[in-house]
């Protein structure tokens, strides 16, 4: 392999607080967009946004102390670390993934847009407790005139690498979750869509769907609501594979497979492709809610009378709800004649006596063999046999 290939050759790019502050906006303009791709104009208009938070880093764990000691850092000239920036794509647009000095960049932003109040300083007393807006006008030309050492990865050779150069930076923090590493490595649009259809659910977790899903703080931030999804988008599109081992790796293989598609194919087939994906997961979305009337969680076993407080989302259950609902809805008309009250029966019927609670199965519920089975033999029953 050529050594060059590899050589690393950050670029020194300096930049004020105010520029930060408009970089970072102009990136959340842009992971904002409903639309796949952008236009030329926008391409420029967006070209160098900020994004505080590519697939790879983690959610914001700052204090309010540790945000107001980095401006009074800049208050009383106390050197900022750099900030480590690389450059990516997005909606076709080339913009900075922040490698390594998000909570510092987010610190400044949040308090530059009134967010917080200075806490706990320990040098400035006399800014205790005062807003950005609230600051002398002099400590304000200060912060955001001040200039934040920067350095820039361009022309890296891949994701892979992006990510050992993270990982690097971040020796001695807590080791990245699988799934975190799985979005850093097949970045997609696909990807794109789910981290905003699940950023959504998180910011209205009263949503039937978030319920349905199971948004809580810990799923979010540990993106296990991300891996499930992407499990059942693979199950939606290409049904149970009996060599899969257990969720994950219908998870892993969908984003995987996506990636290189993305990577090989045209714009315009990509995003066919992505907006298929959009539909059949859509109309899937709203079959689950008409669900909701049965239970809150039609994605545990509570859809067919189990109850359990523990399990909201049960990973065998995102495998095979979708895998019926493949088979019932998107695999010709055998079912559509049937109304949903008699579909659900023949759901819940099959369920309860299938491998899930038989006393002497013991192996994991995710076995894709018998999730397989459990599908093949999936039909329509009389209303007699389901009350029996």
């Amino acid at each position: 392999m050529n050594k060059e290939t590899f050589k690393v050759k950050p670029v020194q790019l300096d930049q004020t607080i105010k520029n930060i502050v408009d970089a970072i906006d102009k990136g959340y303009e842009l992971q904002g967009f409903e639309e796949l791709s952008t236009t030329e104009e926008q391409r420029l208009d967006y070209s160098d946004s900020l994004i505080l938070k590519p697939d790879y880093q983690r959610e914001y764990r700052a204090t309010l102390e540790d945000e107001s000691s980095l401006i009074e850092s800049i208050l009383v000239g106390i050197p900022i670390p750099p900030v480590f920036l690389c450059s990516s794509r997005l909606k076709d647009v080339q913009v900075l993934n922040v490698v390594d000095g998000q909570h510092r960049l987010f610190a400044f932003y949040r308090f530059r847009k009134g967010k917080f109040a200075l806490t706990g300083l320990q040098l400035l007393d006399e800014y205790e407790g005062k807003y950005f807006s609230e600051l002398p006008i002099e400590a304000r030309e200060e912060i955001i005139g001040h200039k934040l050492p920067a350095y820039v990865f361009r022309d890296f050779p891949g994701k892979k690498f992006e990510l050992e150069v993270f990982n690097r930076y971040n020796k001695g923090t807590k080791a990245l979750t699988p799934q975190e590493i799985r979005n850093a490595v097949y970045a997609s649009p696909y990807n794109d869509y789910v981290n905003s259809f699940v950023n959504k659910l998180f910011t209205n977790q009263r949503e039937s769907l978030a319920l349905v899903y199971n948004v809580t703080k810990d799923r979010f931030l540990k993106k296990k609501v991300h891996e499930g999804i992407f499990s059942i988008l693979y199950v939606l599109e290409y049904g149970i594979n009996k060599d899969f081992k257990d969720s994950i790796t219908y998870a892993t293989e969908y984003m995987k497979m996506k990636s290189e598609f993305a990577n090989e194919n045209e714009e315009k087939a990509v995003n066919e492709d992505v907006n298929s994906m959009i539909e059949r997961f859509k109309n899937f979305n709203d079959w689950l809610l008409k669900c909701t009337s049965i239970t809150p969680y039609p994605l545990s076993k509570e859809i067919y009378g189990i109850s359990s407080k523990s399990y909201k989302f049960q990973t065998s259950m995102a495998l095979i709800i979708p895998a019926l609902y493949r088979k019932i809805y998107l695999q010709g008309e055998k079912y559509s004649s049937f109304s949903f009250e008699k579909i659900m029966g023949s759901i819940q019927y099959s369920l309860i006596n299938s491998f899930l609670e038989k006393a002497d199965y013991s192996v994991s519920s995710t076995n894709s063999k018998e999730i397989f089975k459990l599908v093949e033999n999936f039909k329509i029953i009389d209303s007699e046999v389901s009350e029996n």
